[in-house]
């Protein structure tokens, strides 16, 4: 799985030196992380929770990239690949945030990151994505960066596995295949180039984890919106024991998950994308997540678009493999009898692709314990 950091000309080369990438709001703090009970902004709250389901997707082996804002004429660029090194860490945004006085910006959410295969050069957005060289559909476009660039938000992006390759071949052919020999390095801010780099940083900052359970349920508990936390939530513990047989089409499979998916140049986004593959199968569960009772607009609405779309700009790209795809819906509680019988009859019909049977996921609060049971 690939995820993309958002790095500006001052911060890059000490996320290189230091060997992490981070996410964060300016000078936002996030007491709720150390007190569930503190009152906070419910605003701001929920725009730095968004934050931690981004990065608490990551999981270590999976790469990442830096995006290089444009500034003074220059064009962002794409550089990488390095890996994650580390599950993501908290380290709050105050006078003690590790690197604050060099970033000259608070990143409280962070991991560790080494090199992978790491080219000196990068790839402008034109290359990445403008480009229509070898793009024969528009599905062939990185939809998940062009909809980041439109909307102009989020510091931690995932992208496919389909746009992954395509950038990864773009930088080798950019750097004619040749990577770096090193285990460190920093950014020269004159050529635009990763360069390695002589010392060897220690990163020696706070790694607290990040536990957002205690606020959800101090939220759930208050009957406070809730919806961002439980997205956080699953995102930190989709592949755990606790819940991989009910999310997961593969219980042993590689997964890979998006949260807030855009899926068009509107606002719509779909909570979570699982996907899973097998040498001849893709499975791909959508869920839309609900921090109250379920209702019939749901899978009258949101969940036919959020299928169109998919028809539109995912399946093709795995035309070569049969195609599974698993609409689901993770509310509160059970389905009463009318919106049970309501949910089972929704039916959505893609080519040549097979559309399972709604499931229903109605979650409870038991002694502190969140539990997911499968009603559908």
């Amino acid at each position: 799985m690939t995820h993309v950091f958002v790095v500006d000309i001052n911060t890059f080369k000490y996320h290189l030196e230091y060997k992490f990438a981070g996410t964060g709001a300016k000078d936002k703090q996030s007491s709720f992380l150390f007190d569930a009970n503190v009152s906070y902004p419910a605003t701001t709250e929920r725009m730095l929770v968004g934050m931690i389901a981004d990065i608490s997707r990551i999981r270590i082996g999976d790469n990442i990239i830096f995006y290089l804002q444009s500034a003074n004429g220059d064009p962002g660029m794409f550089y990488g690949v390095f890996q994650a090194e580390s599950l993501p860490f908290f380290d709050e945004n105050d006078e003690n945030n590790y690197l604050v006085d060099k970033l000259k910006k608070g990143l409280s959410f962070r991991i560790l990151i080494s090199g992978k295969t790491v080219y000196s050069k990068g790839i402008t957005e034109h290359e990445y994505l403008d480009s229509l060289n070898g793009k024969n559909h528009p599905y062939d476009l990185c939809w998940s960066m062009i909809y980041r660039k439109l909307k102009g938000n989020r510091g931690c992006t995932m992208i496919m596995d389909y746009e992954y390759d395509d950038l990864l071949e773009k930088l080798k052919t950019k750097n004619n295949n040749t990577i770096l020999d090193s285990t460190n390095y920093t950014f020269n801010s004159k050529t635009k180039e990763i360069e390695t780099f002589d010392e060897k940083r220690d990163y020696l900052g706070k790694q607290t984890a990040m536990n957002i359970k205690d606020r959800l349920l101090y939220k759930f508990n208050r009957n406070n919106a809730f919806e961002t936390h439980l997205q956080a939530y699953l995102t930190q513990k989709f592949d755990s024991n606790d819940y991989k047989d009910v999310l997961l089409p593969l219980k042993n499979e590689e997964v890979w998950i998006g949260n807030e998916v855009s899926c068009g140049v509107g606002m719509q986004r779909i909570d979570l994308v699982l996907k899973q593959e097998t040498e001849n199968d893709v499975f791909i569960k959508l869920i839309e997540l609900k921090d109250e009772a379920p209702s019939n607009a749901i899978i009258d609405y949101q969940i036919p678009w959020y299928l169109e779309w998919l028809s539109y700009y995912v399946v093709p790209k795995y035309a070569h493999k049969k195609i599974h795809v698993i609409p689901c819906v993770i509310a509160k509680g059970k389905l009463s009898n009318g919106l049970k019988d309501h949910y089972q009859k929704f039916k959505f019909n893609i080519t040549n692709v097979d559309v399972r049977n709604l499931e229903y996921i109605g979650f409870e609060i038991v002694d502190d314990k969140i539990e997911l049971n499968k009603y559908l």
